[in-house]
């Protein structure tokens, strides 16, 4: 699991579908490496993957703008991105910009 800062850290679960895990606040540089780290994801698995939230503190609008371009990257090939677990104020930016109308957001884990 590569280390981002002391507080922030990405971990990748092996599964159907995978799971990206991010712990922290996605904000400036973080998303650069957020990006990096989905977009190694969904070349690999082209049918989608979920990034779980659970643990996100904040995140800013480069990070909304990386989950929208992975997710629209993943739906030509019938993939896509599901979004696990926010916190209730990262649900709120999803909700105060409608990306939640876009995006497939779930309060669960995948089996």
């Amino acid at each position: 699991m590569p280390l981002i800062d002391d507080r922030s850290e990405i971990q990748i679960s092996e599964g159907e579908p995978p799971t990206l895990h991010f712990t922290g606040k996605i904000i400036g540089l973080k998303s650069e490496n957020l990006k990096k780290e989905m977009e190694k994801l969904s070349q690999s698995n082209p049918k989608g993957f979920s990034l779980d939230l659970s643990e996100v503190s904040l995140l800013d609008s480069s990070a909304l703008g990386v989950i929208m371009l992975i997710a629209q990257r993943l739906r030509p090939s019938g993939g896509k991105l599901v979004l696990l677990n926010p916190q209730p104020n990262v649900l709120h930016v999803f909700q105060v910009t409608r990306l939640d109308t876009v995006l497939e957001i779930k309060n669960e884990m995948p089996e």
